[in-house]
């Protein structure tokens, strides 16, 4: 008769936390959420697969639409290929074919890369990539630099801009 037994300890090797960073908690497929202000809906999120990373506090979305809303009115809806939420914060990051229309101003965005930083209200993309503004009145603007501070209704370019404002 032979015993045979073995143990293996992996707790040195670092490799448990440095994968669980890498390894979302959790995974959602056709994901939807709503956050709810003063009892009304304020922000819709609906993405084809969500991952969830706790650790990180981070929320990595593809596939994704999103609803803000005014008065219980969609003030804006937008889409893109991928956001990545901070859980914390509320500032995302997002990448990939991004549409964002305005219902209120009847404004359209187009972008590739868009950051968001949720307390100031401001939406920017990096001084490289272009960005597309367009709007009811037939003003088109393309730059790069792009900054939108929410609040005060403001749109900026540091960088070059080309095409038409229409002022009215």
């Amino acid at each position: 008769m032979f015993s045979y037994s073995c143990s293996l300890d992996y707790s040195g090797a670092g490799l448990s936390d440095s994968l669980s960073e890498e390894i979302p908690d959790m995974i959602i497929e056709d994901y939807e959420s709503v956050e709810v202000r003063d009892g009304s809906p304020a922000l819709r999120i609906e993405a084809g697969r969500a991952l969830f990373y706790n650790k990180k506090e981070e929320t990595h979305l593809s596939d994704v639409n999103f609803y803000n809303y005014d008065d219980q009115e969609v003030a804006a809806h937008g889409q893109t290929s991928k956001a990545i939420l901070n859980m914390k914060s509320g500032d995302a990051s997002m990448s990939g074919g991004i549409l964002i229309e305005s219902t209120e101003d009847e404004s359209k965005l187009k972008a590739e890369t868009l950051d968001w930083i949720d307390e100031e209200k401001l939406l920017s993309s990096n001084r490289i990539d272009k960005v597309y503004v367009t709007d009811k009145d037939g003003s088109r603007l393309e730059g790069s630099g792009f900054s939108a501070d929410i609040k005060r209704k403001s749109i900026s370019f540091e960088g070059d801009v080309t095409g038409e404002f229409i002022s009215q």
